[in-house]
């Protein structure tokens, strides 16, 4: 039976191989984070809809006195309802109560469907 050697140089290249294996295993959960959509519920503290990009931001309670604030931003495929009928992102007011549904991108967070009550 041989013996095999091992150098420092052979040590450094199994590390390498090994960094390497491990970090593509971790690639495809990093992006099946990305792309998953959310839905929230929650009062409008700001909508820009005069500006490019056009962004709407919710505030949502998480707990009685915490809450968690959702900046997306709003595109052509968004789509924006009051009740059953869509309607302008400039109809949507600040301090009014919404549900928001986003994907989170590579971009940001991008907003699928703004729904205010009818």
């Amino acid at each position: 039976m041989r013996d095999r050697i091992v150098t420092p140089t052979w040590r450094w290249v199994s590390t390498a191989v090994m960094a390497i294996s491990i970090g593509l295993l971790c690639v495809p959960l990093v992006q099946a984070a990305q792309g998953r959509t959310y839905k929230v519920q929650g009062i409008v503290i700001g909508v820009t809809s005069n500006q490019s990009p056009q962004l709407i931001v919710v505030n949502t309670p998480i707990t009685p006195k915490n809450f968690m604030t959702v900046g997306a931003t709003v595109t052509a495929q968004t789509k924006i309802l009051r009740g059953q009928k869509k309607v302008p992102l400039h109809s949507i007011r600040v301090g009014e109560s919404v549900w928001l549904t986003y994907i989170k991108s590579p971009e940001g967070l991008l907003a699928r469907m703004i729904q205010a009550k009818g």
